[in-house]
């Protein structure tokens, strides 16, 4: 629907007002629609996207960020005119839906206000126009305004703008504009877009074209104050984002971010790239210009800052220097992390007005704080160390860097076998970084000995293997007599990225941190003291009636999860975390049991076909438009899926075809190898489906599709349990 696409290309919140056209309305109106220029007015489209369900003829995105000393204005807009040409794009536009926002900021923060006005003109083929009352077509419910745009036809031209009309007023002299990061490319066809950027001295804007987008273009302004960029762009063709990708490594792209800091003191604490003066467009970060920005920010951590987790060491008895870097990072994660979340909980809930840790050992570590302390700790551990500098794939390679909040921070530990640490979270695993950074070319700032970045050099991340990240499944099945039900249980082990996922999934919080508290000897904050007093008691039963309904909702998700992976309603569902294994690189082990009925079993005579296939969970199935491919392939890491599975068969039947189990599918991309035995009265089957890589150039993609469809045609495959003869 049409309300998607405009989430897509306005990312801002709408207030609108349901009065009679205004002077503004009427002044806006004849600025996109009369005084527009000619590629504005156009309605014909080129002649090879002729069998196109829609084409976009014309895309206008502008941002403005001006200010008189007391606000920063922001107007913004977007102009669209799109060629509707099948009933499918008639369905797709004929409604969107915008939030009614008002935001405001309390104290000496900031207050913001938000105006938007929409335009909407339907252009019938025989010329006739027809301009839609906004307020007579928008229905408001719960907050959000739902427009139908009526009597549109296959032919018709909707052209519409939205034009908002903000402003901030700021009592410090710094902000920070969310940054925009656009691919060209839309799912219909554009034959011409245009995005323009102007800003006044004290802003400082970050732009720039990548994957061989327009360069961007400078433009004469009526004001000298201002500077506007301009990117051009036309005969874009549409594009299929297809699974797997990451379209700003690949596809034409641009992206900004625009800061308004007002005196030299604000831009000293900017967190952003600066340019060297306001209003001149900055479009690459240099080596030089890493290590003058970080050179400053990080820093050694004291020996007294660190001192608990040394005491903790020393208490533990750990002298080897690659695990004390590991139990330390377990250690923080609690002291530091994990057990802040209970103190947020009892505050927002009402619970405990000012909850306090029972000790001050602790620190609050955001991005930059992490890399300091970590690093403060290696310095009094004597272990040598280097800052990373890192951006996620998905963003783009760090020779394109230009919005800082792409950024990743962390460190290298050098030993023989490196350890990075990039940040913590509830379940963080030293030998697993994020697995959108595996692979990728990184800045590397080394350290000198005196703990100062003396030279950025450029570095490449490690990946790991697909036996590392590996997801092991037994199934044992029990049928009922009867055929009409299924007892199974099912033990999984998860470890590498799987690990920290299926954590995530299973764990719940109050039993982890509780497990926590036990492991590092701390204690509740309400239970600092020997002897509880009435009110910590109260706030103790609160809390714990708090998770009781947090652990409801918990257990209601995990099973409509497994409902939704093995397509089917399960009943008596319950689960035992084995082996949380949070403490070393040990797999994560869980049980579970829940009983199938009347799914995958269907009666064929005296006989019964049984969908064994469907116990290795859901598989990609290629449809036939993903056959042929011209973009690369993503899946972050290599990983292995492995599965074997019992089903104990009922007494007087025996098993039919076997051989449609035993599959070999292998190439240097992967994998899928099946096998199938009966032993004992019970059939045996084994699958491993491998992703031997974590990313795939766009002509392996014909190499993958072999055994991507093997594993898709065993998952529904079935076999017949077939009476015997009396």
């Amino acid at each position: 629907m049409f309300k998607n696409y405009i989430a897509q290309l306005v990312l801002f919140l709408f207030v609108i007002t349901a009065t009679a056209q205004s002077k503004e309305e009427q002044s806006l109106q004849q600025q996109y629609w009369q005084e527009g220029t000619p590629a504005s007015k156009t309605l014909e489209i080129p002649e090879k996207w002729k069998n196109e369900s829609a084409v976009i003829l014309y895309l206008s995105e502008y941002y403005g960020f001006t200010n008189n000393g007391k606000k920063m204005y922001n107007p913004s807009s977007i102009h669209q005119r799109v060629k509707l040409q099948d009933k499918a794009a008639v369905e797709y536009f004929s409604e969107f839906e915008y939030k009614k926002d008002q935001k405001i900021g309390f104290g000496l923060v900031n207050f913001s206000r938000e105006k938007t006005t929409i335009g909407i003109k339907i252009i019938k083929q025989d010329g006739t126009e027809n301009i839609l009352n906004i307020s007579e077509e928008s229905i408001l419910q719960d907050d959000t305004n739902k427009l139908a745009i009526p009597g549109l036809e296959v032919g018709d031209v909707l052209d519409i703008f939205i034009y908002e009309d903000d402003y901030l007023k700021a009592f410090s002299g710094y902000h920070e504009y969310d940054p925009q990061e656009k691919v060209l490319s839309t799912v219909y066809p554009v034959s011409y877009r245009k995005l323009s950027v102007e800003v006044e001295n004290d802003y400082f804007l970050n732009m720039e074209s990548f994957n061989g987008a327009p360069k961007i273009k400078e433009e004469k302004t009526d004001r000298r104050a201002t500077r506007k960029y301009v990117l051009e762009a036309t005969d874009i063709e549409t594009i299929e984002f297809p699974r797997w990708y990451y379209p700003l490594t690949e596809l034409p792209a641009i992206k900004f971010q625009v800061v308004f800091a007002l005196k030299n003191s604000n831009e000293a604490r900017a967190n952003v790239f600066l340019s060297e003066k306001d209003a001149v467009r900055k479009g690459s970060v240099s080596k030089e210009e890493i290590l003058d920005y970080y050179g400053g920010r990080f820093d050694t951590d004291s020996r007294r800052d660190v001192k608990d987790v040394l005491k903790y060491l020393e208490k533990k008895g750990i002298t080897n220097k690659r695990e004390q870097m590991e139990q330390a990072l377990y250690y923080i994660r609690h002291k530091s992390y994990n057990r802040f979340v209970e103190l947020v909980l009892a505050s927002d809930k009402g619970i405990s007005n000012y909850p306090m840790l029972c000790d001050k050992d602790y620190v609050v570590l955001n991005e930059n704080r992490f890399v300091n302390y970590m690093s403060g700790l290696a310095k009094q551990l004597e272990i040598d160390y280097d800052i990373i500098v890192a951006t996620p794939e998905y963003e783009g390679s760090i020779d394109d860097l230009l919005i800082r909040k792409n950024v990743a921070h962390g460190l290298r530990f050098n030993f023989p076998k490196p350890l990075y640490f990039f940040d913590l979270s509830p379940h963080v695993q030293p030998d697993y970084f994020p697995k959108y950074l595996e692979g990728t070319k990184v800045f590397k700032l080394n350290v000198k000995k005196n703990r100062k970045i003396d030279d950025v050099l450029y570095d490449t991340l490690p990946v790991t293997t697909a036996a590392e990240n590996a997801t092991v499944v037994q199934n044992n099945i029990t049928l009922s007599a009867d055929f009409k039900s299924m007892e199974l249980e099912r033990n999984s082990q998860f470890t590498g990225h799987f690990k920290t996922e299926a954590l995530n999934t299973y764990l719940f919080f109050s039993d982890y941190i509780n497990e926590e508290f036990a492991h590092y000897d701390t204690k509740h904050f309400y239970a600092c003291s020997k002897k509880q007093n009435k009110s910590n008691t109260e706030i103790q039963n609160k809390i714990e009636a708090l998770y009781a309904t947090y652990r409801e909702e918990h257990e209601k998700n995990l099973k409509e999860s497994v409902d939704s992976e093995l397509d089917a309603i399960l009943d008596a569902y319950e689960y035992t975390v084995i082996d949380t294994a949070r403490y070393s690189d040990a797999p994560l082990s869980v049980k579970e049991k829940f009983t199938i009925k009347g799914e995958f079993v269907k009666k064929a005579g005296p006989n019964f076909l049984v969908e064994v296939g469907k116990f290795i969970s859901g598989q990609v199935q290629i449809q036939e438009a993903e056959i042929d491919r011209t973009l690369g392939v993503y899946v972050n890491n290599a990983k292995t899926y492995s599965y074997n599975t019992t089903i104990t068969i009922p007494q007087g039947y025996t098993v039919v075809g076997l051989e449609k189990l035993n599959k070999n599918v292998s190439n240097e991309t992967g994998s899928f190898v099946s096998a199938a035995i009966i032993e004992n009265g019970v059939l045996k089957y084994t699958t491993k489906k491998t992703y031997a890589k974590r990313k795939y150039a766009a002509q392996e993609w014909k190499q993958m599709l072999p055994w991507l469809q093997a594993a898709y045609n065993f998952s529904q495959e079935k076999v017949m349990f077939k009476k015997e003869q009396q």
